[in-house]
């Protein structure tokens, strides 16, 4: 869907950016929001006003927070405050005591819908707590980030006779659909690494861990198990393939969340590192070159556009950390030519996005966030989470 020329100047200063993400979050709002706050399911398999899946609910949250993260005068007609106490509000709906390890449910509590809880989707939530913390010190609810952690934690497989033991399944086990699901992804144990390597810094100590499982753990099993370089020359530095499926076997397939998701444990663990440098930094900036390479001519038209998101905020994670001035200057001009493209190219007369499964909540958030992040200022890239 190519736009015709309108009146924006390039994209490539922050205030078009800054004008182009509220643009792209008020239709968000006007599209998805009801007014009771929660976001409308799209696509056709629903029942008219059944709420959204936890997944594209926390990547509007997440898209809400990169929104405030613009400088309050590059963006008109938004009350960040406001909407990030809406958005909180809204995902304790979500929220499922049930257990010893309680988490958020993979739909809103009090439907008939299924409760299954996914180790993935509550490491999005909790690092979209954490980022707000950053953001804003005391606001981000580290306690219930703390709790996602122990979660994940506590979905460590503990199986000692199967191939490659441990691993975070990606869906809680013995309920739902775990009575099926015992697939362990890196995008189940990635993200929940960083996690609880956000958690550590910024409390001062591990948490959740439990006997020999923590952060460091989940980093380790995804490089022993899902790296495609682990028997080169140079392992650990990528690119990582998806899964190990319930059958044993491998899902080979590289998405662009993946390797975002491990380059910002590299960057976390490098920031962490006390006494000599550990080569956490070479690693990630190792998958960053590879992970930019594989992903270049049109390689990102074909991963859905919320993986991309979650690549790219990694990168910037990166761009905050590394010396290699070139490589910052590649990580940003990557990222423009994608939403630069997205804008003229996917946007409607009404600012939505259509991708291969026309205007979604997941893609739109996407864009919100892409946009918004090419607004903020180059040295809050550390608070990205």
């Amino acid at each position: 869907m190519r736009r015709p020329a309108d009146s924006d100047p390039p994209g490539d200063a922050p205030d078009v950016y800054a004008g182009r993400a509220a643009r792209a979050y008020a239709a968000m709002q006007s599209r998805f929001c009801t007014s009771g706050g929660l976001y409308r399911r799209d696509g056709l398999l629903h029942r008219p006003g059944t709420a959204a899946h936890l997944w594209p609910f926390a990547r509007a949250l997440v898209a809400t927070l990169d929104l405030a993260g613009v400088r309050e005068d590059l963006v008109e007609r938004f009350d960040a405050d406001t909407s990030i106490a809406e958005r909180l509000e809204t995902l304790e709906r979500y929220w499922d005591p049930a257990g010893d390890a309680p988490a958020y449910s993979s739909d809103v509590l009090g439907t008939r819908l299924g409760r299954d809880r996914y180790y993935d989707d509550n490491a999005w939530v909790g690092l979209a707590l954490v980022q707000l913390e950053r953001m804003r010190p005391g606001a981000g609810r580290l306690d219930r980030a703390g709790d996602l952690f122990r979660f994940a934690v506590a979905g460590w497989d503990r199986r000692p006779d199967v191939p490659s033991p441990g691993g975070v399944f990606w869906v809680e086990q013995d309920r739902g659909a775990g009575t099926r699901n015992h697939d362990r992804n890196t995008v189940s144990n990635a993200p929940n690494a960083e996690l609880g390597l956000h958690l550590a810094e910024l409390t001062g100590a591990p948490v959740g861990a439990q006997g020999l499982v923590g952060a460091e753990e989940m980093y380790r099993w995804v490089n022993a198990t899902l790296d495609a370089s682990r028997d080169g020359a140079a392992p650990a530095t990528g690119l990582f393939w998806d899964k190990l499926r319930s059958d044993d076997t491998l899902d080979a397939t590289l998405w662009s969340y993946n390797q975002g998701s491990m380059i910002g444990a590299n960057v976390l663990l490098d920031r962490r590192a006390g006494g000599p440098r550990a080569d956490y930094l070479a690693r990630a900036e190792a998958i960053t070159r590879r992970a930019l390479r594989h992903f270049a001519g049109g390689g990102y038209e074909r991963q859905p556009p919320a993986f991309n998101a979650i690549f790219f905020r990694n990168l910037l994670l990166l761009h905050a950390a590394t010396g290699d001035a070139g490589l910052r200057t590649e990580i940003v001009q990557t990222m423009r030519a994608y939403t630069d493209r997205a804008w003229s190219e996917r946007r409607d007369r009404h600012d939505c996005f259509h991708f291969s499964r026309g205007v979604t909540l997941l893609n739109q958030s996407a864009m919100v966030q892409l946009l918004a992040l090419l607004a903020w200022d180059p040295g809050a890239y550390r608070k990205l989470a």
